[in-house]
């Protein structure tokens, strides 16, 4: 009787302890519910409810790996023809103001065809279709020398020519606000400086830099330098023949009507050695500087106007894209020279015959067609300023 009250106590603990642990589990199951429903409730994290991150700002300065080395927020930039200004882009929107020819404006925001611009006196959109840009403020590791600002070059057949031949034919100087020091102006059509600076960037690869003489050239300059010449040519001899051996005449040397660089569609530039490059911060941007260099010596000097200076030997006509490429290369060409044709080239220029120095953008040029610029003005200031990244930015979303 014994054994089965003591078999009876032992089952009987059994089962309480089975019920106790039952209990025990509904009640964790019950009381952790709350838990599970509050995970489930807990809001989605950015990368969880978001399919675009946020991205956050980038340690300033920074470089600005685009088809400049600056951005175009804050460059300095000129009209080549009358232009309307619009209160937004578009031809269809009201009608703030009109440009003449000539005036400076800093860039403020791009869309599409379109700048929203800033000048002395108003504000609103253009096209920049027509419009210069001033290239040291977006191309600044290129070497500018614009010496008809200060000591014209110009000769021919080594003859000094009078009135013109280290004069200051032009005043394209002014203190540049954006790169905080006195820097040369150096305007060209806005489809034609992303040539350039592709250019650079090929000589830069190559150990080298443009070094930059003259881009837009007025009307009333191109006009003093010729009659200057056709003096000199009237009195000597020598010069005469220079500029009129065959095949060669004086127009391929100054042209007597509208040029390529009244339009802003050329450029006059030489090749030079690097042997130092700095860094320079420029609002929220770092640049490249080059701080020393050697120019290579050409087969004549710059601006020599004269059929020694000739690239190949026979003109063509500075139209053609192609032609050029069956002519021989004038016998005093130098290596030099030929690499900075192959870099313009490679860039989208196209050389001109007479003048180992000069380049044309001929599909500016065929686009603007005769609504290209005359080089009726002179440009003598700039406006412009530092670029701010969080401009950029908001600009480019």
């Amino acid at each position: 009787m014994k054994n089965k009250e003591t078999v009876l106590k032992s089952l009987i603990a059994f089962l309480s302890l089975v019920i106790v642990l039952g209990m025990g589990f509904l009640v964790s199951r019950y009381l952790g519910t709350p838990d599970i429903l509050e995970e489930e409730q807990v809001p989605p994290t950015e990368q969880q409810g978001q399919d675009d991150p946020v991205t956050p700002p980038p340690t300033l300065p920074l470089f600005y790996n685009e088809d400049f080395e600056l951005p175009i927020v804050g460059a300095a930039g000129y009209t080549s023809v009358r232009e309307h200004m619009y209160d937004e882009p578009g031809d269809t929107s009201s009608i703030v103001g009109t440009l003449d020819s000539g005036t400076p404006f800093e860039i403020r925001e791009e869309q599409g065809g379109w700048w929203r611009v800033r000048t002395d006196e108003l504000e609103g959109w253009i096209r920049h279709k027509a419009a210069f840009i001033n290239l040291p403020d977006v191309i600044p590791s290129i070497v500018y020398h614009h010496t008809n600002s200060h000591e014209s070059l110009f000769q021919s057949s080594f003859t000094d020519i009078p009135g013109v031949t280290g004069e200051a034919i032009s005043n394209m100087i002014d203190h540049n606000e954006r790169l905080d020091r006195t820097e040369f102006i150096f305007p060209i059509l806005y489809s034609t400086a992303y040539k350039v600076s592709r250019a650079q960037q090929i000589a830069l690869f190559n150990g080298e830099t443009l070094v930059i003489y003259e881009t837009y050239r007025s009307q009333e300059n191109s006009e003093l330098v010729r009659e200057a010449l056709v003096e000199l040519i009237e009195e000597n001899e020598e010069v005469e023949e220079g500029v009129t051996e065959a095949p060669w005449s004086i127009g391929w040397f100054i042209h007597s009507s509208i040029s390529n660089h009244n339009r802003g569609a050329a450029i006059d530039l030489t090749l030079a050695q690097v042997n130092e490059i700095s860094e320079k911060v420029v609002g929220d941007f770092v640049v490249r500087e080059v701080t020393d260099y050697s120019i290579y010596e050409m087969q004549t000097p710059f601006h020599e106007l004269s059929v020694n200076s000739a690239l190949f030997e026979e003109p063509i006509s500075s139209m053609d894209r192609d032609g050029w490429r069956e002519l021989d290369f004038n016998p005093d060409v130098v290596d030099a020279s030929k690499r900075m044709v192959d870099y313009m080239v490679q860039a989208g220029f196209t050389p001109l015959a007479s003048e180992w120095w000069h380049f044309n953008d001929l599909d500016a040029l065929e686009a603007l067609g005769p609504d290209a610029s005359v080089g009726d003005f002179d440009i003598t200031r700039s406006i412009n300023s530092q670029p701010s990244w969080e401009e950029v930015e908001s600009f480019s979303d």
